[in-house]
């Protein structure tokens, strides 16, 4: 896929009812990691999809058919070519989030489910809640970014250092600090008002994404993305207002990861994990 074949990829996705990922592809094309490839059949581009490399762990997303080429294998023969490359580029898991017309195709290729993620929407809040106790909130620097990896490949069991220093370069970050200046959280805000948010202790993600809320316009959104295994979290959203707009099952190809689920509280978006 090239930059001129993204608004082919950007109306497949509009004619499914998705929101225009006209910034999404903006992102995907400055992330060294991540391949994304077309089909074409006599000149038109028929399908799209994507592949990213997050250390051991591949996820593949972005698999869309043109509404009347269906049924005729272009998707299966995608998803093969990102799977070839993937496994190629020394991942043992591939991984993805299905929709419910893609999952007969996904299980028949052999994935299972691992999780399924709660997408939830929520309005801004002013002012701004009140850091918990003990302690500290500053903005991200660069020399934060070690750490940042270093936690976030403890919650997820993946290598996103790529995804995770673009969008600390444009749009910066926080990071919540204990007493003793250990990382006890850091947000990364994301596109379309998603933000990478990893916090072992319960209160501080949830403090994080609460401040996500207050740095986002009137009329703006903020969305979280929170395993199955972390019920607590989404069932808690819920009591404070935020809106469940959708859920999507986590389905992997190979060994299960050595993840911490309970520690995500956002995700970068479903096709980057």
């Amino acid at each position: 896929m090239t930059p001129a074949d993204a608004p082919v990829a950007i109306r497949f996705a509009r004619d499914e009812g998705w929101h225009d990922r006209t910034r999404f592809f903006e992102l995907l094309f400055r992330i060294e990691t991540c391949t994304a490839l077309v089909g074409e059949v006599d000149g038109d581009v028929v399908v799209s999809g994507l592949a990213v490399v997050n250390g051991p762990v591949g996820w593949l997303g972005g698999l869309m058919v043109e509404r009347t080429r269906r049924r005729r294998g272009y998707g299966l023969a995608m998803m093969r070519e990102l799977m070839r490359r993937l496994e190629e580029a020394g991942c043992e898991t591939l991984s993805l989030e299905a929709t419910d017309e893609g999952r007969p195709m996904y299980e028949a290729l052999g994935f299972r489910l691992l999780t399924t993620y709660h997408q939830l929407e929520a309005g801004q809040l002013d002012p701004a809640p009140p850091t918990p106790a003990d302690r500290r909130l500053r903005p991200m620097k660069a020399a934060d970014l070690p750490a940042v990896l270093a936690l976030d490949s403890a919650a997820t069991a993946e290598d996103r250092h790529v995804p995770l220093r673009i969008l600390y370069e444009a749009n910066g970050g926080w990071i919540l600090e204990r007493p003793d200046e250990r990382l006890a959280g850091f947000l990364l805000p994301a596109e379309r008002a998603y933000g990478a948010v990893v916090a072992p202790r319960f209160e501080d993600g949830l403090f994080l994404l609460e401040l996500h809320r207050s740095l986002i316009p009137p009329d703006g959104a903020v969305r979280a993305g929170i395993p199955d295994d972390h019920a607590a979290a989404w069932r808690e959203l819920l009591e404070r207002g935020w809106r469940q707009t959708w859920q999507a099952p986590r389905m992997i190809l190979g060994p299960a990861p050595a993840w911490h689920p309970e520690w995500i509280w956002g995700q970068i978006n479903s096709a980057m994990g």
